[in-house]
């Protein structure tokens, strides 16, 4: 499968921000194999213009908390800290 093919299939799937993803690494090759000045600098203008795409559409999504199984990790991982802090024993007068 060609580079245009992958490009095809993955903006087939409708996932915009992998679509400008995989543009962006198709960008990036073909800017490392041109020898021509004209078409480095409209490469690298739309280069630009697809990492401003991705990093906004990367903004806007809301941050990913996990999933449950992730927070059953995390308070385990936190009881365990807090028993290997050593307790203060009371003392006694």
């Amino acid at each position: 499968m060609s580079d245009a093919e992958g490009l095809g299939a993955v903006a087939a799937t409708g996932d915009t921000l992998a679509t400008l993803k995989a543009l962006r690494d198709r960008l990036a090759t073909d800017l490392d194999s041109t020898t021509s000045k004209r078409d480095l600098a409209s490469l690298s203008r739309l280069l630009v213009d697809v990492l401003s795409d991705i990093d906004a559409i990367e903004k806007s999504q809301p941050e990913q908390k996990g999933t449950a199984r992730d927070e059953v990790a995390r308070k385990r991982a936190d009881r365990t800290a807090a028993s290997k802090t050593p307790r203060r024993s009371a003392s006694r007068r």
